[in-house]
């Protein structure tokens, strides 16, 4: 489905993704572990096109993708939920939702329905005329996982969907990666929250400084690794829960 071969990555002078290759198979959820500022989101923005990798290859569904425009991308079938809540502001609930039917559908991936991203969320049905941009950051989060939902990607990046959220927004985030699992999606979750991630993902990698430091094909069994956890990923000597 997906495949990084040495990538590096700069933001200007500083070289953030230092020769990173994984790999994510078909219907597979990846975990991305990792301290802040190791280069998690700059990962995901160098997969999904908003960043050119100065050197290495990307490989998506077979093609070679290094370099290609984040629009070529997402049109070739893969999906973006990007850190921060990002919607379409002054466009409603309901036209926010369209916009990822649209690009399906121009991607040959025509089954999803505005619909499909109310079941999960009914806050959104409440506010289907309302702007975008008046929803709480919660709210916010869950139309962005709406589109995730509609729009049938082949995979989903998802970079801190739970960054910010109250406890009962993160359980319904969680559905999310649950359902998408169910479908046969392949995902790559960036999270912060170890336990969450570790309870949904297939398999884990861990960046540390730009580089893949750890792998684990067995998340419940690092999940129960405290030891290494807390080398992993141990902020002031506690790992996030």
């Amino acid at each position: 489905m997906l495949e990084l071969d040495a990538v590096h990555t700069y933001y200007g002078a500083s070289h953030i993704l230092q020769g990173v290759s994984l790999t994510v198979a078909e219907g597979e959820v990846l975990g991305v572990l990792g301290r802040n500022g190791m280069g998690k989101t700059t990962l995901v923005h160098t997969v999904a096109g908003l960043l050119r990798p100065r050197r290495g290859r990307i490989r998506f569904l077979g093609r070679d993708i290094t370099g290609a425009s984040a629009e070529r991308i997402s049109r070739a079938g893969m999906g973006l939920v990007p850190q921060g809540h990002r919607v379409f502001p002054s466009l409603s609930v309901k036209e926010n939702l369209k916009v990822a039917v649209r690009r399906a559908r121009s991607g040959g991936r025509a089954r999803g329905t505005v619909a499909d991203g109310v079941p999960r969320f009914p806050v959104l049905g409440e506010r289907w005329g309302l702007p975008a941009g008046v929803l709480s950051g919660g709210q916010q989060q869950m139309l962005a996982l709406g589109r995730a939902l509609v729009g049938n990607a082949r995979l989903v990046l998802l970079d801190e969907p739970t960054e910010g959220l109250d406890p009962q927004t993160v359980a319904r985030v969680g559905d999310v990666v649950d359902e998408l699992r169910r479908r046969g999606t392949s995902a790559v979750l960036v999270e912060q929250k170890v336990d969450f991630a570790l309870r949904r993902v297939d398999r884990v990698v861990v960046i540390g400084r730009g580089s893949v430091v750890h792998e684990s094909a067995d998340p419940a069994g690092l999940r129960a690794d405290t030891a290494t956890l807390r080398d992993l990923l141990a902020v002031g000597g506690t790992v996030a829960a």
